[in-house]
């Protein structure tokens, strides 16, 4: 998560995908699990009711602004995502609990890349530039949360961050669901 900290970024992390002590799944990892890999709508539901409380983990903004809440663009056409996607569940979730206006709209990907569940953490900030995420101009000035399901190494959050930083947002926070590790 190095990359998230050079870059400013605050993470809040719901938990952790695997236990420590051994190669078993946390409660949040077995809800991610099975939302995401097997398609469970009641765990995809469980899990956003859980990820909603860390919006109560959210300091004021320094100007007292309401927050931008976006979800990470996913890796699959919108025609692959009929039904829906786990993280904008999320983002909806936490926008709903109070952290801000959800706005789906305001990061887009201009290039398919592959998942990065499989691929070597060196070669991951390549793939995370070649999506060529762009965010709206309406960043600017605001101060954003971006949502993601999962992070290993932060490279894709730490993605979208630098680009809602560059399109002038005030602030970017990483609310993230599970944290995993190489296994």
């Amino acid at each position: 998560m190095g990359s998230l900290a050079m870059l400013g970024v605050e993470l809040l992390l719901l938990d952790d995908y695997w236990r420590a002590d051994c190669d078993e799944r946390t409660d949040v990892g077995w809800l991610v699990h099975r939302a995401k890999d097997q398609d469970d709508p009641g765990c995809a539901a469980e899990l956003a009711d859980r990820f909603s409380g860390l919006a109560g983990a959210l300091a004021e903004t320094p100007d007292g602004s309401d927050r931008l809440v976006v979800p990470v663009p996913s890796t699959l056409p919108a025609a692959d995502t009929t039904g829906g996607l786990l993280v904008d569940g999320l983002a909806r979730s936490l926008a709903a609990a109070g952290a801000g206006e959800y706005r789906g709209d305001l990061v887009a990907r201009t290039a398919a890349t592959p998942r990065l569940r499989h691929v070597d953490p060196r070669q991951r900030t390549e793939i995370a530039a070649a999506a060529g995420y762009r965010a709206s101009d309406a960043v600017a000035g605001r101060h954003v949360v971006v949502v993601d399901d999962v992070i290993l190494t932060g490279t894709t959050v730490g993605a979208v961050a630098a680009c809602l930083s560059e399109a002038g947002a005030a602030s970017v926070t990483a609310a993230v669901a599970a944290r995993t590790r190489l296994r």
